[in-house]
């Protein structure tokens, strides 16, 4: 049976519900032969990988890292593999996203309170703030199920986070993907965009972005992903082959709870099952 390549996945560290040696081992057992670890805004889950632990003769697990990028509308992020981890301006930066996220949070709670009257106890939140982990909005939702104030994860994003989130967007502190693209490619990573179709914009606006986006270093997309239909996934391989972006491809693995439909290695309802990827074919070059 052929393995599976899955280069999208979150640990603890971000979002995720396994720790990134659980990951690597749940990766392994279903049948993931190679995948990497891409954490949003943080190191510390590619930082935490056992690399004396014997599964890792059997996967290859590569370092990467997914970075958020302050935008209008929609939501994009760019993944960065076979990043330095010791490189300073990379480092230094995470140290200051992660005092931004807790920021976003405080922010996000407020919101969620002035508009639904929403409240968590100081206990939970003393809590949150003091996990060993980026805060996300996930983490709020946890809390919505909780109290009850949602049945799922899903359910709290609809509700309550994505209406906060649009009206809090301007005083959020973030990256632009010109800077998100120098500081993968300075730590001598290989940038790429993730699931395209969150951007939420029309063929030719997708088209000016990418343009500039390669002309500032981008050199790959996630054409596979668990969100994209069959397709949208020809679609951006089409795009890919055009401007000669490797081609990348992952099912954005957090976990039961944060992402009940994804499944690692296969994403949604068998949608991915990726056997190769011009992307891996060139991180196999460089090591």
């Amino acid at each position: 049976m052929d393995k599976l390549i899955d280069m999208h996945n979150h640990t603890t560290f971000s979002d995720g519900e396994l720790t990134p040696m659980e990951l690597i081992e749940y990766a392994y057992n279903n049948n993931v032969g190679i995948m990497a670890i891409t954490d949003h805004d943080t190191l510390n889950g590619v930082l935490n990988i056992d690399r004396n632990n014997p599964i890792l003769n059997n996967i290859t697990v590569y370092n990467g890292i997914e970075l958020s990028v302050k935008r209008n509308k929609g939501t994009m992020h760019i993944l960065g593999y076979d990043i330095d981890i010791n490189d300073s301006t990379l480092t230094g930066k995470m140290n200051q996203l992660r005092d931004n996220s807790i920021n976003y949070i405080i922010s996000m709670l407020h919101q969620i309170k002035v508009d639904y009257g929403i409240k968590f106890t100081y206990e939970d939140l003393n809590k949150l703030f003091n996990a060993n982990h980026n805060l996300g909005r996930p983490d709020i939702a946890k809390l919505c199920i909780k109290y009850g104030y949602a049945t799922s994860i899903d359910e709290a994003f609809k509700k309550y986070l994505i209406p906060a989130k649009d009206k809090i967007r301007d005083a959020l502190k973030g990256l632009t993907y010109y800077e998100c693209l120098e500081l993968i490619t300075g730590a001598n990573g290989i940038p790429v965009l993730a699931h395209p179709k969150s951007l939420e914009l029309s063929e030719k606006e997708f088209l000016i972005l990418l343009k500039d986006m390669i002309n500032h270093g981008l050199r790959g997309i996630e054409v596979y992903h668990s969100s994209h239909t069959k397709e949208e996934m020809e679609y951006y391989l089409e795009i890919a082959n055009m401007y000669n972006l490797l081609i990348s491809g992952g099912s954005d693995y957090h976990g039961p709870l944060v992402k009940p439909d994804v499944k690692i290695g296969t994403g949604v309802n068998n949608n991915l099952k990726i056997k190769q990827l011009s992307l891996v074919d060139e991180l196999k070059k460089r090591h």
